[in-house]
């Protein structure tokens, strides 16, 4: 039997070789540094201070014993990211990815092999997501328009306390600005290609002085989308289809497109030197369409497969099946017609046909917080952070990408929550500082929808289910400086999370299913069925940071997590709507914080260990679930897999010349199951690895600021990140589903004018066209096919900034 533990040591000391090295180096530098002269900086050209947050207090970055990408807006404005997702590229070991139009608006995020895809409200993400310390409990809604931020902190390895659950991959935090009384704030519009039409700008007012201000923000972005979907019937005359007769060269539609609009205020009010209120309210409008997709393989046979044996009825009366014929040439065209009339072999012709369904993805949605900070005493403050959002996202799916319509959906999700937390900062003088807290959480939502799986027999109307879910917290966090230069962290957190889904399941005119055969037969039995999850959960850590020098700190830590429980959102028979527990993380990380070359570099290494246990993997057969019968079809979500994660990441900035600055990142990590206890149901074996996880990633920035004297600075940046291959599916399928490994390239030339405010930009995305794919849905075992989001192509765009 295969020994793992000597495996996976002989991992991380291979994961840890790169990093020692580079320890040695810093060292000896170090130490060549405290006996030799120090070179003179006068230029003003250092790495500057990063100041974060993630341990409730500030502090600079590399004096944080935790693994963690610090973004400021200077650095997003440079590299143009306005997205949540675009910042991945540059964050080692982290996926953040907008999901396929099989999953509305949301997000997929994956942080050292571990999240989630699903956007169903009962299951759980794998990485929390906080905007102004508020957290969000949810993948829909989750990739969020970067408005008017301060900085994003990603916080990478398990945050279990300080962040509580989901967070067991890592958290994400988002920072607003805050209005400062300024009277300044800015205005930009820029236009593309695919008619990219964005406008943004901040304003900040001073309503009293020294105690009330205000800042009001707001972005539009709308583009055309970049996938073609054309008529096949019109492109091919005498397929016995019926020509939809839309003229305009075939065009039917364009997938991709965007028309997003947001906006937020912020007050924030001094009333007296102890206390400082901050109040916030923002909206998000999304009336884009239907996310870029088309299809890009079928599975060979798929006529001799009963599931597969798809089809509607020709101009004829013969039958067209579902083939590899309506597989485009072009990767950004697709015959996709958003309707069906589909038959099936097995199970006939949908008696509540046709379905026609809208190609959206609409979002809306908002909400109000408030943060009261008040100083009890010089050395205790007491924090309240009150939030209270919704959103609706309605968005459509026909992903078999053709005229037949294999698959359609046209599903809307609702969600509302109302999040609490307290938190006492102190300190005992220089000896100790600590957090105390609790957070509450109460939400609610449902999913309803249209669905249409002629392959099964489906086509009937889902919900609204209900899941109502409350967390409870209490947590504490204190750091002991025990001697000089030498910390020790240590945190607890508790949580106990309930979780309830009532099924609704209807015939698609609103009838009652009336029989476990025919057309919806496999949901007989569905309706009103409700099925439960109770769990409580406590998380540790332990960090252990040495100041060797006042520019190189050392850690290590050890820190627990988990992603909470739920209950199996898809049941074909009430005995399968029963609950899963819990993934379980236990991590170990050791890393190196640095600036060296007098300030003109920062450095920062980290490796780490995972233990991950109870890994939430879908059934595809569980007959002691469904009545001893194992045809019932299953997509029973179980706890049934272990797995040992190791890896290394290093992020730096270097600031050689003055004007010239440098900027890159690489990480490694290898994930391997240990366990997989029913791997016939599963289809995984012990070689496969998680979603969403490259083995490799880099990037590397470079900008330099030509000076033009009383002209201006006009500054040249290009911008490289690599993955490697990576698979979409938990079973992992070389021929399936992996995304093959790319690099993509942007550039950028920005010129600031000397006076006046005034700054413009060009910039190319994709520069070099490369053809790949953000996410892949793969149906190839039961749908017959495999659908892909492609990234979009090429593209420019200019703008134009006035800053005042």
């Amino acid at each position: 039997m295969k020994d793992y533990r000597a495996s996976t040591r002989t991992r991380l000391l291979r994961s840890a070789a790169p990093i020692a090295a580079a320890a040695l180096a810093a060292f000896g530098s170090a130490a060549y540094a405290q006996n030799a002269p120090a070179p003179a900086n006068n230029s003003g050209n250092t790495v500057g201070e990063v100041v974060v947050t993630a341990q409730f207090r500030e502090q600079s970055l590399e004096k944080t014993p935790i693994a963690i990408t610090a973004v400021n807006a200077q650095m997003l404005e440079q590299r143009n990211q306005t997205s949540l997702a675009d910042v991945t590229a540059q964050a080692p070991n982290v996926t953040l990815a907008p999901n396929g139009a099989a999953f509305g608006s949301s997000m997929v995020a994956f942080i050292r092999g571990i999240g989630q895809t699903d956007f169903n409200l009962a299951l759980e993400p794998g990485v929390g997501i906080y905007v102004d310390d508020v957290y969000y409990p949810t993948l829909t809604g989750s990739l969020l328009d970067l408005l008017d931020l301060d900085r994003v902190e990603i916080l990478r390895g398990p945050q279990g306390t300080l962040a509580g659950k989901n967070s067991i991959g890592g958290a994400i935090k988002l920072y607003s600005q805050k209005p400062n009384g300024n009277d300044g704030g800015y205005l930009e519009g820029t236009y593309g290609s695919f008619n990219k039409l964005n406008a943004r700008g901040a304003a900040d007012f001073t309503v009293v002085p020294d105690k009330l201000f205000v800042r009001l923000s707001a972005a539009t972005e709308n583009h055309d989308g970049y996938v073609t979907r054309y008529d096949y019937a019109c492109k091919h005359p005498g397929s016995n289809l019926k020509s939809l007769e839309v003229g305009d060269g075939c065009v039917l539609g364009h997938d991709g497109s965007q028309a997003l609009a947001a906006g937020r205020i912020a007050i924030r009010w001094l009333p007296t030197e102890r206390l400082e209120v901050n109040l916030a309210a923002d909206f998000t409008n999304d009336h884009s369409g239907v996310q870029a997709n088309t299809l890009v393989k079928v599975a060979p046979g798929a006529l001799d497969l009963p599931f597969q044996s798809v089809y509607t009825p020709g101009v004829n009366g013969a039958p067209v099946f579902f083939g590899p014929q309506f597989i485009p040439g072009n990767p950004y065209s697709s015959y996709g017609t958003y309707t069906s009339n589909a038959c099936s072999v097995i199970f006939g012709c949908d008696p509540y046909s046709p379905i026609v369904v809208p190609p959206i993805n609409h979002f809306k949605g908002g909400g109000v917080n408030g943060e009261i900070n008040y100083k009890l005493a010089d050395n205790l403050s007491l924090t309240s952070i009150t939030s209270v959002r919704y959103y609706e996202n309605q968005f459509a799916e026909q992903t078999d990408a053709s005229p037949i319509g294999v698959e359609i959906l046209l599903q809307r999700q609702v969600h509302h929550d109302l999040t609490q937390e307290f938190r006492l900062n102190g300190n005992f003088g220089s000896v100790l500082d600590y957090t105390v807290g609790g957070f509450y959480l109460s939400q609610s939502g449902g999913l309803n929808a249209r669905v249409g799986l002629p392959w099964v027999g489906f086509d009937f109307e889902h919900g609204p289910d209900q899941t109502p879910a409350d967390t409870k917290a209490l947590y504490g966090d204190a750091t002991w400086h025990v001697v000089k230069n030498l910390d020790l962290s240590a945190g607890i957190r508790y949580s106990d999370e309930n979780k309830s889904y009532t099924f609704f399941r209807h015939n698609a005119d609103g009838t009652v299913v009336t029989s476990p055969v025919g057309y919806n037969g496999a949901v007989y039995g569905l309706n009103g069925t409700t099925a439960s999850f109770h769990g409580t959960r406590t998380d540790y850590r332990v960090a252990l940071q040495y100041q060797f020098t006042p520019d190189i700190m050392a850690y290590v830590d050890t820190a627990t997590g988990y992603k909470g429980g739920g209950v199996d959102p898809r049941p074909f028979v009430p005995t399968q709507a029963v609950a899963f527990g819990p993934e379980t993380l236990t991590a170990y990380e050791g890393g190196l914080k640095m600036f060296l070359l007098d300030h003109r570099m920062r450095l920062n290494l980290a490796g780490f260990y995972n233990d991950y246990n109870n890994i939430q993997l879908t059934l595809s057969s569980c007959p002691a679930q469904s009545g001893g019968d194992p045809t019932i079809p299953c997509a029973l979500p179980a706890n049934v897999g272990s797995a040992h994660v190791s890896g290394f990441e290093a992020e730096t900035e270097i600031h050689p010349l003055p004007g010239l600055e440098i900027d890159g990142s690489l990480s490694y990590l290898d994930f391997k199951y240990t366990q997989i206890a029913n791997a016939a149901a599963t289809g995984i074996s012990l070689n496969m690895t998680t979603p969403y996880t490259p083995k490799w990633k880099w990037s590397l920035g470079a900008q330099y600021a030509f000076d033009l004297g009383e002209h201006g600075t006009l500054t040249p940046r290009i911008d490289a990140s690599y993955q490697s291959s990576e698979f979409a599916n938990p079973i992992n399928d070389p021929a399936w589903n992996q995304i093959a490994g790319y690099t993509v390239f942007n550039a950028r030339l920005t010129y600031r004018a000397p006076t006046g405010g005034w700054s413009s930009w060009l910039e190319v995305t994709n520069f070099t066209n490369k053809l790949y794919y953000l996410t892949l849905f793969d149906l190839h075992s039961s749908a017959g096919y495999v659908n892909g989001q492609p990234a979009m192509p090429r593209g420019w765009s200019f703008t134009i900034k006035k800053t005042f």
